[in-house]
């Protein structure tokens, strides 16, 4: 019988995998989606550039185990372009100027107001390749035997001294039965689309259901170019757009640290909003990259490529109390978690994992990476006293 059974394949899900594959382990890991990476999409440009459509950033002063793990993976990473000014189009009818982004967070009205380097983003950096490298090196290792793509569950028994997991591939519905069972989901996905047999206590309905998906009803542009002609007039890429027929309300520099030229971006328009204009979207979007940085963002000898990714419309990211709160949860992060989402149930058959349920950095890179702690050492508990909580390989993953 199978030891441990992952269902996710997203960061939280593959660092797990990585490190019960380190300790000899037995594992596997179902992914419903026909990719493993989760929130985590880096698309590629006809030249190779990448362009991360899903999770992007981390913030090495406040988020060291991704930090770590980046560094550990024989990653490199560098700084997001940042001299604290945004382009600033609020009217749609006159020219975008380029302002300080003030303490409150928000555009100076005068461009006269000095900025301060880093004000936008905080200190982010980026990996380079792209959060999807972070993802490719974590899944190297792992046999790929032990990676089920495609795969999705659909209901979890419980027999009290194992677990019975019903799931679909195509059109065939299966079982595979496991000592425990990980859910390495985002809370509310797992409460749409996941049946209890016996049925979860209460309590733990109601807390899957209370914790909001970050980046549910996001959507994301990507644009590459030939080169970045945006910074031949000073600009850092930085863009905010308030205007109310906006089409994306954030741009951003998504260039490679070496070479590659990108600029990438967020929908300003609801989920429902986005499907009304998904006949005309790829000319709304390049009319307001136009607006905002020039005729150059259209110019085909630049080449110009475009991207797009809503999560809305992906179940295995966007539940249905997500799309019904989605005015609630734009600008907040979930709060950290904490139980009965971080407890083991039914005896220590089932876990509950992903970045939401992380005690800090939930929703963030990071929260998948200390989730994903957690769950290592509630599973490892009973062999504990036999083996190096943080052993060299895995300092990234806390305790």
């Amino acid at each position: 019988m199978l030891d441990v059974a992952i269902i996710g394949g997203g960061l939280c899900g593959l660092a797990l995998a990585h490190s019960l594959q380190a300790r000899g382990r037995d594992w596997r890991l179902f992914e419903a989606r026909e990719r493993l990476g989760g929130r985590v999409l880096t698309v590629k440009a006809r030249d190779g550039t990448p362009i991360d459509l899903g999770a992007t950033w981390f913030w090495p002063r406040t988020q060291p185990a991704i930090t770590r793990l980046v560094a550990d993976l024989g990653l490199t990473s560098f700084d997001q372009l940042d001299d604290g000014r945004v382009l600033h189009l609020s009217d749609p009818n006159r020219m975008p100027q380029a302002v300080a982004l003030t303490d409150r967070l928000v555009p100076a009205e005068s461009a006269s107001v000095p900025a301060s380097a880093g004000a936008v983003h905080g200190g982010a950096r980026r990996a380079a390749g792209g959060v999807g490298a972070v993802i490719d090196a974590l899944v190297k290792p792992l046999p790929i035997s032990r990676l089920r793509e495609g795969h999705r569950l659909e209901t979890i028994v419980d027999h009290g001294d194992f677990v019975e997991l019903r799931l679909r591939f195509g059109g065939a519905l299966y079982s595979v039965n496991a000592c425990r069972v990980v859910l390495a989901m985002p809370p509310r996905v797992v409460a749409a689309h996941v049946g209890f047999v016996p049925e979860l206590a209460p309590d733990v309905r109601a807390a899957l259901q209370a914790t909001p998906t970050w980046m549910a009803t996001a959507a994301k542009a990507g644009f590459a170019y030939a080169r970045p002609f945006w910074r031949d007039a000073g600009l850092t890429g930085n863009a905010w757009v308030s205007h109310a027929q906006a089409m994306l309300a954030e741009v951003f520099d998504a260039c490679g640290p070496e070479q590659g030229a990108a600029l990438a971006g967020f929908s300003a328009l609801g989920a429902a909003q986005r499907q009304s204009f998904s006949c005309g979207r790829d000319l709304l979007l390049e009319s307001q990259m136009v607006m905002l940085f020039g005729p150059e963002a259209a110019d085909p000898v630049l080449r110009p490529e475009m991207f797009w990714q809503d999560w809305a419309l992906e179940a295995e990211t966007c539940g249905p109390q997500d799309l019904a709160e989605e005015n609630l949860q734009v600008t907040h992060h979930p709060p950290s978690g904490g139980p009965p989402l971080t407890e083991a149930h039914w005896q220590g058959r089932l876990y509950f994992g992903g970045s939401e349920t992380a005690r800090s950095g939930s929703g963030y890179l990071e929260g998948a990476i200390g989730a994903a702690g957690r769950l290592r050492s509630q599973l490892l508990a009973d062999s504990a006293a036999g083996l190096r909580p943080r052993d060299a390989a895995n300092e990234w993953l806390p305790a």
